[in-house]
This record gives C-alpha cells, sequence and structure tokens, in this order.
C-alpha cells in the first residue's frame, strides 16, 4: 500500500491524503486551506478563486494534484472513492470540484450538515449522486480497501476516523478529533476497544504547538458560562459556529441554567432541526424555552434558494423584535453582523454581554471588526467563552498508547517536529507529496 499526503504535513487545514493499491486508488479528505497556497503568511480567502479555472487552481497549487479526481481535467481512470471524515470546509471544501462519477463515504449526519450549509453558505460541498453513507464500526469494501469506521468526539458533527485495510498493511486516519466534548464516550470507547495491529497512525496534531491553552471540557465551559451570565443583567449575545452542535447545546443548557429563552437564528434552527434528535433543542421536539430570529438576510437567502419553507415553518416559534424588547436581559441570543438590523430595533440594554466561542486568533482578523463596532457602539462586553474542538497532548498520548502502531504520521498540524517530544522514533515526519510505501 502506498500513502501520498498531498496537502497536510505541515499546516492545520486542507487535508488531502492518497492511498493506493495496483488496483484501486482511494482519497482522504479534499480540505480547502487555511493558509493561502501562493503565500504562506497569508490566509486563504475562498472568493480569491471564485474565477479561476480549474487547470489554473492546480497550476498555482491551489488544489492537490491528483489524477483521475477532477471533472473535465484528465482522461485517467478515476480514483475509486473519496472519503470524507467530517463536514468541516478545511476538510470538504474543494469536494464540488471532483468527478461525478467518483463516489462519496460519509456518515450520514454529515451529509445532513452538508445539506443546510450548501443552502447557507458561499462554499457548496456539490452534486454528489453517488453518496454512500458509512455507519459506525461497519467495515465497507472499496476495492482492495476495507475501510472501518469510527465515530469521534469532535466539534464538527458526525466526524469520523478510518481504519484502511490493505495489502496485509493498516493504516488509521484519525480526522479530527478530541477527548473533552460532549461525545466524548466515542473516544473512550476507542480507547477501550482499539484496533490491533495498527501499522500507521496518521494523526491530526492540532494542539501539539497550543499546549499552553487551556481546554475546557463542554460541561466546564456551561457553568463558566452561566457564572459570566449573572455578571451582566442585560442581553447575551452568541458568537460560534452555527454547525458547532457541541456548543449550541453548551449555550442552550446555560441560558436554561440561567433562567432565560434560547434564540436561535434561521441558520441554527435548520441544522438543528436537519439532524433529527429529540435531544437537540428544537421547538418541534418540545423545548419551549427554545425561539428562533427571523432575519430579512436569511430570509432572502432562502427565497433565493427556493427554500422559503425553511423560514415560514418556524413562524409559530418566532421571536419578534417587540417580544425581544419585552425580554430584554432575559435572553441567550445568536449574534451575526447580517442580525444586527433585528437586534437594534428590538433595543440592546445596557448592561449585556457577547460570548465570542470560537478560536480567539479569528477575533485578530478584519473580519471581526463588525463585530467590535457594534459591541461598542451599544457598551456591550466581550468575553471569550470557547474550548477547543482538537485533542490536548495527553489525548494524542492515550491514543498511541491504545493503537500502539508501529509509525505515526504527523497531519493537520504547524509543528510536525514536535510529536517527536512524546512518542519518539516512531514519528515519521513527511512533506507534501512525498510516496511512503506502508
Amino acid at each position: 500500500m502506498i500513502l501520498r499526503i498531498h496537502r497536510g504535513t505541515k499546516e492545520i487545514g486542507g487535508n488531502c491524503v492518497e492511498l493506493c493499491t495496483e488496483q484501486t486508488r482511494i482519497i482522504l479528505d479534499l480540505g480547502m486551506p487555511l493558509v493561502d497556497p501562493r503565500d504562506k503568511t497569508k490566509k486563504f480567502e475562498s472568493f480569491s478563486v471564485r474565477r479561476m479555472t480549474l487547470p489554473q487552481m492546480l497550476d498555482a497549487g491551489i488544489l492537490p494534484a491528483v489524477k483521475g479526481l477532477y471533472e473535465g481535467h484528465d482522461d485517467t481512470k478515476p480514483v475509486d472513492a473519496l472519503l470524507l471524515s467530517h463536514p468541516h470546509q478545511d476538510h470538504y471544501g474543494f469536494c464540488k470540484y471532483i468527478r461525478k462519477d467518483v463516489p462519496v463515504y460519509l456518515s450520514q449526519d454529515a451529509n445532513l450538515m452538508l445539506g443546510v450549509s450548501d443552502v447557507f453558505l458561499p462554499t457548496q460541498f456539490g452534486v454528489h449522486d453517488k453518496r454512500e453513507f458509512f455507519q459506525d464500526r461497519i467495515p465497507v469494501q472499496i476495492g482492495d480497501f476495507k475501510v472501518t469506521p469510527y465515530l469521534m468526539d469532535h466539534s464538527g458533527y458526525g466526524a469520523m476516523a478510518f481504519l484502511i485495510e490493505a495489502d496485509g498493511k493498516k493504516i488509521f486516519y484519525t480526522g479530527d478529533f478530541r477527548g473533552h466534548g460532549r461525545k466524548s464516550a466515542l473516544f473512550d470507547k476507542l480507547l477501550r476497544l482499539p484496533p490491533s495491529g495498527v501499522d500507521v497512525l496518521l494523526m491530526e496534531g492540532t494542539m501539539v504547538d497550543r499546549t499552553e491553552e487551556g481546554v475546557d471540557t463542554e460541561q466546564e465551559l456551561e457553568t463558566k458560562i452561566v457564572k459570566e451570565a449573572r455578571k451582566y443583567p442585560g442581553m447575551k449575545l452568541i458568537q460560534c459556529s452555527g454547525q458547532n452542535i457541541d456548543r449550541v447545546v453548551t449555550f442552550y443548557r446555560a441560558a436554561k441554567r440561567s433562567g432565560a429563552i434560547f434564540v436561535m437564528d434561521l441558520y441554527v434552527a435548520n441544522v438543528i432541526h436537519a439532524l433529527e434528535r429529540k435531544s437537540l433543542p428544537d421547538p418541534f421536539n418540545g423545548f419551549k424555552d427554545v425561539q428562533v430570529l427571523f432575519t430579512k438576510h436569511f430570509m432572502k437567502r432562502l427565497e433565493q434558494k427556493n427554500r422559503p419553507d425553511w423560514y415560514k415553518r418556524w413562524r409559530p416559534y418566532e421571536m419578534r423584535a417587540s417580544a425581544l424588547k419585552r425580554a430584554g436581559g432575559n435572553v441567550f441570543i445568536f449574534y451575526r453582523e447580517n442580525s444586527e438590523p433585528e437586534l437594534e430595533p428590538a433595543g440592546v440594554p445596557s448592561g449585556s454581554v457577547l460570548f465570542y466561542s470560537q478560536w480567539k486568533g479569528y477575533m485578530l482578523e478584519p473580519s471581526f471588526r463588525p463585530t467590535e463596532v457594534f459591541c461598542k457602539k451599544h457598551d456591550i462586553a466581550i468575553v471569550e467563552a470557547h474550548t477547543s474542538g482538537h485533542a490536548v497532548v495527553d489525548d494524542l498520548v492515550r491514543l498511541e498508547k491504545a493503537l500502539k502502531p508501529v509509525k505515526i504520521i504527523p497531519i493537520h498540524s504547524n509543528s510536525p517536529e514536535k510529536y517527536r517530544k512524546y512518542f519518539g522514533d516512531k514519528v515519521d515526519c513527511l512533506h507534501d507529496g512525498e510516496l511512503r510505501e506502508v
């Protein structure tokens, strides 16, 4: 079995891994990079390639050079499958460019999340008629490869790791994972019942060079939010990813413990609804303390996508401006720049706070400036309330001890050489595009 990491050996995001035997080729993830391949000092912006042709993107090194993968590019035999670990753009962001005859394998939950994202977000997953859905620990045969998916704890819902077997060898690809989320039982199960005989552990290491960052469990974060919320009599604004289901639940539970109304926007409400989990805070599931804020921005988006039913169904649970004004500080409500036209007429009471629940590095980017301006205008305090979606070093060590791999190949890390501090000579640091026989 031959392994080649096309992107991800020395950076976080943009994962693309190729595995091949004499007869079969598969790709693990096809992510949009976070750093611009043309200038590593700059963030990659998806809009910068909207007018580029596929050959131009390949020539610039933006798309990984994988033969037989892209629509209309070459006559090479198509790859046999693309395996998607989870629905984050740095793992699926370039999937819209692949050939229509390449099957895409992913979890059912990831597929549902991507269906909502394609309606609300500019980055598209694409049309893939050949979609196959993995089930936890149920093996699937793809040509020469036997693939066993493992559901993982991660901030991306429906995340999976893959055990891949061929030619008498085994590779375990972690995708992105953690052990301190609301689904930590999945990680504990993997440690308790690991696959045996792993030759290569292809392991993410986002947190390898962030060991100084404190990492709370979601339950600990929930308690901290409740404690902080008591300091502010005004409105509690939430800024976080609408796809981070663990975090949505954390804020819902914090609101409930605070005796407050939990107000989602149309994006978050439709993400939650699509997953059809009775445990999630969906008003259709009888959660009477949950309401939905309608914004002209998202309503227009849904009209453009011929999905007016996606806002009309929430009418019985709509939080109108008048009701929001009456509620005063007794709400936890999602904030986006495009929700300001609805929030301002309702009045932002004094003593309000915005809980910023994303990686703090994003606060340094230009995209955060409108939030700062809005908060300054209304004298809103900004409080960081976040915990990582990635595994801390202690959990990387726990995974290595459970799997006992012969070799560890770093991926999805800015500092792959730091793996050696924890795993010694087992570590094999590759370069993008380098071949390695397993």
